[in-house]
């Protein structure tokens, strides 16, 4: 077969068709990388008695493009409005008497959207920074569990914030 440098720029063409019909709007040259090394494996895999090449090069890197699609996307949900600093740093300001009108409100939100329960398990966590295994009998739970707990609490916080975001910029 050819070498890669005229198979890319001959299949320069279906690397654009796809990007346009995976709709992908940010990232360009990041999702152009990913087609164009999944083109590469293609290459490289292809075996001409299994059929043709063009269509096996077009399913690797639909399948590619769609795959770190759906990564991107998990990357983008799973990340926490606020880093463990800015919440180790807000719940330690909640200890403290003198607080800033901005951290009272925004503690005050926290307490709105939380229980007393979660809230002393994110205050356990980013305040007294205690770690998994110290608190499993405190909450009579697996580290497992802790850690399931912690991410429900935090994708509530997520949701709630969200919406609360949404209903602002109306």
């Amino acid at each position: 077969m050819e070498n890669f440098e005229h198979i890319l720029e001959q299949y320069e063409p279906m690397i654009t068709s796809i990007l346009k019909k995976t709709h992908i709007y940010k990232n360009h040259d990041y999702f152009r990388q990913a087609a164009r090394i999944a083109l590469w494996k293609a290459w490289h895999n292809f075996d001409s008695a299994r059929g043709d090449f063009a269509p096996y090069a077009y399913r690797m890197m639909l399948t590619t493009i769609y795959t770190a699609l759906r990564k991107d996307n998990q990357y983008h949900e799973s990340q926490i409005p606020y880093e463990k600093g800015t919440l180790s740093s807000l719940v330690q300001s909640s200890d403290q008497r003198s607080m800033p009108d901005d951290t009272s409100i925004l503690l005050d939100r926290l307490a709105d959207y939380l229980t007393a329960d979660e809230f002393e398990l994110l205050k356990d966590l980013y305040y007294h920074q205690y770690k998994y295994d110290e608190l499993t009998d405190k909450y009579h739970a697996s580290v497992a569990a802790l850690k399931k707990r912690r991410d429900r609490i935090l994708k509530k916080l997520r949701l709630k914030f969200r919406e609360s975001y949404q209903r602002k910029s109306l």
